[in-house]
C-alpha cells in the first residue's frame, strides 16, 4: 500500500531515451529544437520540442548532453518512430546519427520524502537543483524536485539497485501523475502537431530559447511570443472520472452549452473516482462549467508556477 510518508521504486517503461551522435550532433540540434544546446553544460539538462515550420510541437523532451558528440533525449516510447520522422528528415544533412536506446538503458524512478537519502547511499549523491543531474558508471540521475528523482541507468545498474530497493513496480500511471502535479505536458501520438509551446507553457518552465537563434518553426513561435496574446494555455485540472483510460490525450472539453473550449493533454487517475490532468483551455472558460468529452466534470487546480 502506498502513502505520502512512502519510498517509491518504479519501472518507467512508458519512456525511453533517443541519442544524437556524431561531431555535428549538438549543432544539428541547435538549429531544429526550441531549448538552446549551448546551455546542456554538464549537469545540466534542458526541456524542448521539435516543431514543425508552422510551430506545432512534433515530440517533447528532456535532454541532457553526456558527451562533447552525444545528445540523450528522454521522451514517451510511444514517440520513438514519429521522432525518428520528424528528425530524420534533416538529420540526414548533418554529420550526426540519431538512434533509438531503449535496449542500452533502463529507466527507473525513486520518489517519496527519503528518496534523496537511499539514493545517496545505494549508488551515488543526486544534484541539488530541479533539471540537473549526476552520472555514475555510465548512468545518469536526474533531479525533478527534492523528493524525485528519474534514473537512466545500465542494465547491471539497474540489477543492482533493484535488489537493494526490492523489485521496482510498475510505475508509469504514479509517475504520470507527478509529471501532471509538476506541470509537465507531453506530446503524445493523439496530440503530435496539435500545439504550440506556448500553449504547453514550455516557455514558462525553460523550454523555449529567443536568443538562441533560428530553429525550425521560430518565426511562428517568436511571433507568437512578442506580438500574440494567448487567450488559452495549459491547465491543472481534476475531474470526476472512475475509468482513467476514457481521456485520452486529444479528448475534446466543452462547456456547458457544448461549446468546444480546449484540448486534453494527459491525464491520470488519483483516487477511486477521479483523475487529474493537464489540458489546454481557453482562460474565458475557467469560471465555467468544463466537460471532458461531454461526460466528465472537471475543476481547474493550481500549478506549480505562474501562466500568465
Amino acid at each position: 500500500m502506498q502513502t505520502a510518508t512512502s519510498t517509491h521504486w518504479l519501472t518507467l517503461s512508458d519512456w525511453t531515451l533517443m541519442a544524437v551522435t556524431g561531431p555535428q550532433a549538438r549543432a544539428f540540434l541547435q538549429g531544429q529544437v526550441t531549448c538552446d544546446i549551448r546551455e546542456l553544460t554538464p549537469g545540466e539538462s534542458r526541456l524542448g520540442a521539435h516543431c514543425d515550420p508552422k510551430g506545432r510541437m512534433q515530440v517533447s523532451f528532456r535532454a541532457l548532453a553526456t558527451a562533447e558528440e552525444q545528445v540523450l533525449l528522454r521522451l514517451p516510447r510511444a514517440m520513438v518512430e514519429a521522432t525518428t520522422a520528424s528528425l530524420g528528415k534533416y538529420i540526414v544533412f548533418s554529420k550526426a546519427e540519431l538512434s533509438d536506446e531503449t535496449g542500452h538503458y533502463r529507466l527507473r524512478g525513486l520518489c517519496g520524502p527519503d528518496a534523496r537519502k537511499q539514493l545517496t547511499e545505494a549508488l551515488v549523491e543526486p544534484a541539488t537543483e530541479p533539471g540537473q543531474w549526476v552520472t555514475h558508471d555510465g548512468g545518469f540521475i536526474v533531479t525533478l524536485d527534492e523528493q524525485r528523482y528519474e534514473c537512466w541507468l545500465t542494465e547491471a545498474q539497474a540489477e543492482i539497485l533493484d535488489q537493494h530497493f526490492g523489485q521496482p513496480t510498475a510505475g508509469n500511471t504514479q509517475w504520470r501523475l507527478l509529471d501532471i502535479r509538476a506541470g509537465l505536458g507531453e506530446v503524445l501520438p493523439q496530440t503530435q502537431g496539435l500545439f504550440t509551446p506556448q500553449l504547453l507553457n514550455l516557455t514558462r518552465i525553460g523550454g523555449v530559447s529567443f536568443r538562441k537563434g533560428c530553429f525550425t518553426g521560430q518565426e511562428i513561435v517568436a511571433r507568437l511570443h512578442y506580438k500574440g496574446k494567448l487567450k488559452q494555455r495549459m491547465r491543472r485540472l481534476s475531474a470526476a472520472c472512475s475509468d482513467p483510460d476514457a481521456l485520452l490525450p486529444g479528448t475534446l472539453l466543452h462547456n456547458g452549452d457544448g461549446k468546444k473550449i480546449g484540448d486534453l493533454v494527459t491525464a491520470a487517475p488519483s483516487g477511486p473516482d477521479t483523475c487529474e490532468c493537464l489540458a489546454v483551455i481557453e482562460d474565458s472558460a475557467l469560471e465555467g462549467e468544463i466537460q471532458i468529452d461531454h461526460t466528465f466534470r472537471a475543476e481547474p487546480l493550481s500549478l506549480p508556477y505562474t501562466v500568465e
